[in-house]
């Protein structure tokens, strides 16, 4: 197992991210939301593009940081692969310093298993110390990339893509528990303390926890609709 794999293990890793069309988008407010993750107690992040990961680095040489460089468009559909899609894609994660490269896993009719594998042959050609997760939706992606031999974590980050599931999928992690011998990130739909016991119990090797946490704009949504849903007010 490498040593920043090892260094994540037990670990809760915040997910500091935001998009084009929300406040906090650009590399000096991703700075400062991983500075408040570190002064509330992480020591793991995970950082979108590499613009966002550079401006990370500056916080702290010791922080381990999970890259990943999403790849989105406007006619984008549910089987196009978009977390680190590609080679360029990944070169740019590596190249901004991450200690971990994630990337979307899954076996979809826009990528198949020959793509995966090549894709990751070239990561790990590239980069030979550093670490890969493999962001999964189900069991058999998991098991696809654990048993490729170029990947160092399995994650749920998808699980729930192509399904409706209500918080966490333990299902999922237990599966991976019994059938996989690679540390396992769950990620996913963590937004009570309980879904904390819920997930260590179920197996889970350490846990990414994101809009729960770095998406104000989510959080209030979320707080404002059930504060209606009480006074009856609706939508």
């Amino acid at each position: 197992m490498k040593k920043v794999v090892e260094r994540c293990l037990g670990k809760l890793i915040v997910s500091c991210q935001a998009y084009e069309d929300t406040p906090l988008y650009g590399a000096e407010n991703m700075k400062k939301m991983v500075e408040c993750a570190v002064l509330g107690g992480a020591e793991v992040v995970r950082v979108c593009w590499k613009q966002d990961i550079e401006a990370a680095r500056t916080v702290s040489d010791d922080l381990i940081i999970i890259g990943i460089n999403k790849i989105m468009s406007k006619d984008q559909t549910i089987d196009d692969i978009f977390i680190t899609p590609t080679f360029e894609a990944a070169k740019d994660v590596i190249d901004a310093k991450a200690d971990i490269l994630a990337l979307d896993a899954r076996i979809t009719p826009k990528r198949s298993q020959e793509e995966l594998i090549e894709l990751l042959k070239q990561i790990r050609e590239y980069a030979p110390d550093i670490g890969i997760m493999a962001d999964c939706s189900n069991l058999e992606e998991c098991l696809f990339s654990a048993n490729s031999g170029y990947v160092d974590i399995v994650s749920t980050t998808l699980s729930g893509k192509y399904k409706q599931i209500e918080g966490p999928d333990l299902e999922l992690l237990r599966e991976l528990k019994n059938k996989v011998s690679l540390p396992i990130n769950a990620e996913g739909r963590i937004w009570e303390l309980k879904d904390i016991d819920d997930v260590v119990e179920a197996g889970a090797d350490m846990i990414t926890i994101g809009t729960a946490i770095t998406r104000p704009h989510l959080i209030t949504e979320r707080f404002v609709n059930h504060y209606r849903k009480v006074r009856g007010l609706g939508n």
